[in-house]
């Protein structure tokens, strides 16, 4: 028998969409359910959606027959679409990138021969391919892009889809493309996920693999150093599908055992904290973890809940301190008096005060859970910017500088 430590689940809200088509919406912390945005059908969304510094959500769908980018503000309105250029259509997983980039893996709309690009798109909604696969390239897979620490962004590819070997691709944020590294063995190559971790390097999973054949974590240095740091047991908490990292320096993550999971970056010890019912209310999470900022861990089960079939949105309470902010950026490092900055960051909802060096600024606005847009105040001096929330207060290491 596996041990999980005690866990308080609550299943926050669940929503039968019926005949209509997808949606956006928000669920608070007490379960209250608010529709952003009904899409019509014959419609789809391709992926999750991700909020820019500009305070817009941006998602990419798909309104028959042409796929298109939309963004529209958190309060639902202020809706547009902006088509792919030329065949492209097909998006994977939008990374949002500091100060106002978003960057996603595009493939063709049509038949014919597999075609993936790497693509750039500004606040504007224009679509930029920066750089086609060739067949030297290898093919990405799986729907994870993430942000390195060198500032260059990488994922997960083979030499042909879904056939070994594998290897992890480099893109910089020009487009320019190349192999970190190779995999020695590439198991189950569809439960794949990849994240940047706060220690530097980057961390990521097989759903197949480690010493027990059940799935492992491997950790991946931006020099391009492979080594794998857990394997999964044996039996029970099997095959990995998730990763995220918490306030708490911890790596989360859940399995297709339906258990949640915690990976600690110093020990490399690999434990257990909750397994959820499916089925009972709770549901089945083979989903992504997000922390909330009530330190709580938050989720959506494909399927499960009251009604089966329908999913829930569920709240998980491991006993996770509240996250206070952080700042990782300033966007841009300088400028004169009433300067429009971006502080790039996490655990940024709920701004109440930004200082320049000690100096209060009369506007901040926190325009996603990454970045708040402030405006240095009239008598700032050169130095450290200083940002508090309900949750505690950080002051950067990098100066603003005043010109």
């Amino acid at each position: 028998m596996i041990e999980v430590e005690p866990g308080l689940f609550d299943v926050l809200a669940i929503r039968d969409n019926g005949t209509s088509g997808p949606s956006i919406f928000s669920i608070s912390s007490t379960g209250t359910f608010n529709l952003i945005y009904s899409f019509q059908p014959p419609s789809m969304l391709m992926s999750t959606f991700v909020q820019a510094p500009n305070g817009l959500v941006y998602v990419p769908g798909f309104i028959a027959p042409n796929n298109f980018y939309f963004s529209l503000a958190p309060a639902g309105k202020d809706f547009q679409q902006y088509p792919f250029p030329g065949h492209w259509g097909t998006a994977w997983q939008t990374l949002v990138v500091p100060p106002n980039e978003l960057y996603d893996i595009v493939a063709v709309a049509t038949g014919g021969p597999s075609t993936y690009g790497f693509a750039q798109i500004d606040e504007a909604g224009k679509i930029t391919i920066l750089h086609q696969f060739s067949g030297n390239d290898g093919v990405p897979i799986g729907n994870n892009i993430t942000y390195g620490a060198d500032g260059n962004i990488y994922g997960v590819g083979s030499e042909t889809i879904g056939v070994s070997p594998g290897f992890i691709f480099r893109f910089t944020p020009t487009g320019a493309y190349s192999k970190l590294l190779s995999f020695p063995s590439f198991p189950d190559v569809a439960t794949l996920a990849l994240i940047s971790a706060s220690d530097g390097n980057l961390y990521g999973i097989f759903g197949g693999g480690g010493s027990n054949n059940t799935g492992e974590i491997y950790q991946a240095t931006l020099s391009g150093q492979l080594q794998t740091v857990a394997s999964f047991p044996a039996t029970g908490m099997t095959k990995p599908l998730s990763l995220m990292e918490a306030a708490d320096g911890n790596i989360y993550g859940s399995t297709n055992s339906n258990f949640i999971f915690r990976y600690n970056l110093t020990t490399h010890q690999l434990t257990p904290v909750y397994r959820l019912d499916p089925y009972g209310s709770q549901g089945h999470c083979a989903c992504q973890l997000v922390e909330g900022m009530d330190g709580k861990l938050y989720g959506v089960t494909p399927i499960g809940g009251n009604y089966p079939g329908i999913g829930a949105v569920f709240s998980l309470n491991i006993g996770l301190p509240k996250p206070k902010p952080f700042i990782t950026g300033l966007y841009p490092s300088s400028g004169p008096v009433g300067q429009r900055v971006i502080l790039w960051g996490n655990y940024l909802l709920g701004t109440n005060s930004v200082a320049f060096n000690g100096v209060p600024a009369t506007s901040a606005v926190a325009t996603s859970a990454q970045s708040v847009l402030v405006t240095v105040p009239a008598g700032a001096a050169t130095g450290p910017v200083t940002i508090t929330t309900a949750n505690g207060s950080f002051t950067t290491g990098q100066n603003f500088t005043i010109q």
